[in-house]
């Protein structure tokens, strides 16, 4: 299969991913809100970042293999490919043993970091105890990576809509039986199995001699040092992630409460479905880039690179300025008025989502070429920046307060520092990427407003109005941006792409 092909089927099958747990999503939350209380799920929620943290103790590996990964995959060598594999195989399995005792460790003070009282302490403490047998499964990772490396995340994605299936029935069926928080550790355990097993089973099928390149551990010297050359970097950058990323729940958790953590989470859900999907265009088609790259053929790398930032840039804009007028509608609809953190926390988590989709596709271009050093200081600084000014912004401004930390940190650093990175590194033209992102912005701010001023004068008539409303919106943006924002070369492109996804549609 082509790699254009590739990336389409991977971007068509993640979109669907989205839809389909938007849909389940839609319908299950209210039900475990209902049955566990705004507490519960809150308080699940912060510690469930907190356990986000120990996947730092991978110490990097994840990245530096996914970039060797890609590599092997690219020449096509298969021994290579199973050399890489094993080796990664055989650091995970050590690093699972730091990761345990790390998760231990936690255990002991969970309940002092999460504020809870009465039987509740008890309930996160079982849940978490229960949770971390999940880690035993970490070592069968890198099954992960080589299906993401070798372009075939579609795989990834219907292994992980059946993950997300299992957790949400889980969940369900455990918390209407009283089960709580409990209940949803117990759900996350018994789906990432589910998800970890699919996937050993899928790198298997591929690669079923394992065995020996396992045995072979002189002839995985020099990847396992090209291994951890790699990592350091990337547990760098995966630390400045994790606190830009995962420090808001706990933030909130602790300087409000964790009942506030629910309604900070339903207020931004339709806008946090929006960063998947500009996510699900850059983890489809970031393999397609280091293939361009490794192959030479820099100016189709970077003018790869300037259709997919203006893409993403369309995409993100059309579901937000659909998204913030209309958000209080359905957050009033969808689990009621009391639950709606305001129109601040939308539309500042409507500005950090949009560069987070942008910046995630430009940080590929270094994470999958091995560049990815010349990340860790800009994303450090910005890491630091946003921990620091969301606590401030948070005790003086409450609830919005971490999304104006992030917004802090992307502005003053990320926003300038990638471009020059790319430029100098890439050779990618300042000048287009600028307009990449500044034309989709000036037909859509305008329009945005216009239609904020529209859904502020009038209540939707119920889901239908809302829905109708809505994708009204949208595709009137779209058709904007279709006339006024992409050439003749990329309409042609895009419809291109439609006429295959279609094709591929068609065939199964």
């Amino acid at each position: 299969m082509h790699r254009t092909e590739r990336s389409i089927i991977n971007f068509a099958t993640g979109f669907l991913l989205q839809i389909i747990i938007l849909s389940i999503s839609f319908v299950s939350t209210p039900l475990l809100v209902h049955w566990l209380g705004d507490v519960r799920y809150g308080a699940f929620r912060a510690a469930s970042d907190w356990g986000n943290y120990l996947t730092l103790l991978d110490l990097g590996i994840s990245g530096s293999l996914l970039s060797l990964l890609a590599k092997a995959s690219g020449i096509g060598d298969r021994q290579i490919i199973r050399n890489t594999l094993a080796t990664g195989l055989r650091a995970y399995i050590n690093i699972t043993l730091i990761m345990v005792v790390a998760a231990i460790s936690l255990g002991f003070f969970i309940t002092h970091i999460i504020p809870l009282q009465g039987d509740l302490i008890g309930d996160l403490q079982t849940g978490y105890w229960l949770g971390i047998l999940g880690i035993f499964f970490f070592p069968l990772t890198p099954f992960r990576l080589l299906a993401d490396a070798s372009q075939r995340s579609y795989l990834t994605n219907i292994f992980s809509l059946g993950q997300n299936l299992t957790i949400t029935g889980v969940s369900l069926l455990l918390s209407s039986m009283g089960f709580g928080i409990t209940g949803l550790y117990i759900a996350g355990l018994v789906g990432n199995i589910g998800f970890q097993i699919a996937m050993s089973w899928d790198g298997l099928r591929r690669y079923p001699d394992m065995i020996q390149p396992l045995r072979d551990i002189a002839g995985q010297r020099p990847i396992e040092k090209e291994l951890w050359r790699l990592n350091w970097p990337t547990l760098a950058l995966n630390l400045s992630s994790r606190v830009s990323l995962f420090t808001d729940n706990i933030i909130i958790s602790s300087s409000l409460n964790p009942a506030t953590v629910t309604k900070f989470i339903f207020t931004q859900r339709l806008i946090t479905l929006v960063q998947w999907q500009l996510q699900t265009i850059s983890n489809a088609t970031w393999a397609s880039l280091a293939d361009l790259h490794a192959k030479g053929e820099k100016e189709k790398f970077n003018n790869r690179l300037i259709e997919l930032t203006r893409l993403i840039s369309v995409m993100g804009l059309a579901s937000l300025t659909t998204i913030v007028p209309y958000n209080h509608h359905f957050v009033n609809l969808w689990v009621g008025s009391q639950r709606f953190g305001g129109d601040a926390v939308t539309l500042v988590a409507a500005a950090n989502n949009l560069m987070l989709g942008i910046f995630s596709l430009w940080g590929w271009c270094f994470n999958s070429t091995g560049t990815q050093p010349k990340l860790v200081v800009p994303d450090v600084l910005a890491a630091g920046i946003n921990l620091v000014a969301s606590i401030i912004c948070t005790h003086y401004l409450g609830i919005v307060g971490p999304l104006v930390g992030t917004f802090i940190a992307y502005t003053t650093v990320t926003l300038w520092q990638l471009p020059r990175l790319l430029n100098q590194l890439f050779g990618t033209s300042l000048t287009k990427l600028f307009w990449a992102v500044a034309k989709p912005l000036i037909v859509g701010v305008p329009y945005g407003f216009i239609i904020w001023r529209i859904a502020q004068s009038h209540i939707p008539w119920g889901w239908l109005g809302l829905v109708t409303e809505m994708a009204l919106t949208g595709s009137i943006y779209l058709t904007l941006a279709w006339l006024l924002v992409f050439n003749q070369d990329e309409r042609r492109l895009l419809q291109g792409i439609i006429g295959i996804i279609l094709a591929k549609f068609q065939k199964s």
